[in-house]
């Protein structure tokens, strides 16, 4: 298990589409099944489907900001089933959590709505969705082994 970069303030990341490009060439790559579609369910901005391995990013999104943060938020979920479970150590749990409050309010509003059980996974997927482009694409390197460079 590895320690994901701690954010102290984060920033809203201005992904490009290059850098979505080389995150879906990877899942591709690793065998997920990516696709883009509408989705009929309000604030529904994706989701992965582990026993498919297929990753839905809805056209719902504005800017490549927010379409990184939805594939990125999205392939954590399919790193944790590379992983096994969480990709995080536990001690660094209580900083995520705060470090995402301080700068992304409503994303630990939003962990708050899911069971118990899922809420570790949403918090390590938001989280992780925040971080540069770089060290979200080194961890799905880590955790499902594709060292794919586009």
């Amino acid at each position: 298990m590895v320690c994901l970069p701690f954010l102290l303030a984060i920033p809203a990341q201005a992904a490009s589409w290059e850098a979505i490009d080389v995150l879906r060439n990877k899942l591709t790559r690793a065998g997920v099944r990516v696709v883009q579609k509408d989705c009929s369910q309000r604030g529904l901005q994706g989701l992965y489907h582990p026993s498919s391995d297929t990753l839905v990013v809805c056209r719902a999104h504005k800017s490549p900001a927010q379409v990184w943060d939805t594939l990125a938020h999205e392939a954590t979920h399919r790193m944790q089933r590379c992983a096994g479970g969480p990709i995080s150590d536990q001690k660094h749990h209580r900083a995520m959590y705060s470090a995402l409050a301080r700068s992304h309010p409503a994303e630990v509003r939003s962990i708050r709505v899911y069971p118990r059980q899922q809420q570790l996974a949403e918090l390590e997927a938001r989280y992780t969705a925040k971080l540069p482009p770089r060290d979200v694409l080194q961890l799905f390197d880590r955790y499902c082994g594709t060292q794919v460079r586009v």
